[in-house]
C-alpha cells in the first residue's frame, strides 16, 4: 500500500515547507508567463499574462522571506554572505534582520528589486514610496503577420520593465531574479536534496 508523504509542518500551507520549494513555484510561473504571451489568439477572456506576472512577482520576491523564515542555520548564513549582523534572540531582532537582508539583497540583484516593486505595488495599489527609477508599462507591437487568430497589424502584449532607461521584458526580469536566487541557494547549500514537492498521485501498486 503506498503511503502519503509527510504533511508540511508549516501552518496553513499545502505541502511546500522549504525555500526550495517556492523557488520551483516561480519556475512553473515564468513558463506560465511565457506560453500565455506566446500563444496568438483572439479572446474575450481575462488578460492572463497580467495575472501571471503579478503572481511571477510575488513569488520572486517572497522567497526572501521564505529563506529569512525558514531556519536559524540559514538566517546565520545569510547574514554572513551579505554582511550584515542581527539579533536571533528576539522577534525584533529577526524581523530588523529580514529588513537588512531584503535591503542588500535588493541592492545586489536589480531584477529582485523589480519584482519587490511590481509585487508590492500590486499588493498595495498605490504604494507611497515606490522605487522611482523601476516602473513596468504594457507595450503594444502590430502582429508582423497572420498567425492563427491573429491578423497581421492586430495590437499584441508585450510586458515591460524600466530601470531608469533600461528597458527589458518582464520574462527576461523574472529569469535573471530567478537565477541569482537559485546560484544563492546553491552557493550557500540551503537546497534540501531530501524534499521533494508530494506528487499528486501516488500508486497503491508498486
Amino acid at each position: 500500500m503506498a503511503q502519503p508523504p509527510p504533511s508540511s509542518d508549516i501552518p496553513n500551507e499545502f505541502g511546500m515547507n522549504e525555500p526550495q520549494h517556492m523557488l520551483m513555484k516561480l519556475y512553473t510561473e515564468i513558463q506560465s508567463l511565457t506560453e500565455s504571451l506566446s500563444v496568438w489568439t483572439k479572446t474575450d477572456g481575462f488578460p492572463k499574462p497580467l495575472f501571471i506576472a503579478w503572481n511571477t512577482a510575488v513569488t520572486a520576491w517572497h522567497i526572501t522571506d521564505w529563506l529569512w523564515a525558514s531556519r536559524q542555520a540559514t538566517r546565520d548564513l545569510l547574514s554572513k554572505r551579505y554582511k550584515f549582523e542581527y539579533n536571533e534572540v528576539t522577534q525584533s531582532g529577526r524581523e530588523n534582520g529580514l529588513r537588512a537582508f531584503q535591503k542588500v539583497i535588493c541592492e545586489e540583484c536589480r531584477e529582485l528589486k523589480a519584482c519587490e516593486e511590481i509585487a508590492n505595488a500590486s499588493k498595495h495599489m498605490r504604494r507611497p514610496n515606490n522605487d522611482p527609477d523601476i516602473r513596468v508599462a504594457l507595450d503594444w507591437k502590430p502582429a508582423p503577420k497572420d498567425v492563427g487568430l491573429v491578423k497581421k497589424g492586430d495590437l499584441v502584449m508585450d510586458l515591460v520593465v524600466y530601470d531608469k532607461e533600461k528597458k527589458t521584458d518582464a520574462q527576461l526580469v523574472f529569469i535573471e531574479a530567478a537565477g541569482y536566487l537559485e546560484t544563492l541557494l546553491k552557493d550557500q547549500n540551503i537546497i534540501a536534496k531530501d524534499a521533494p514537492l508530494p506528487p499528486k498521485v501516488i500508486p497503491v501498486h508498486q
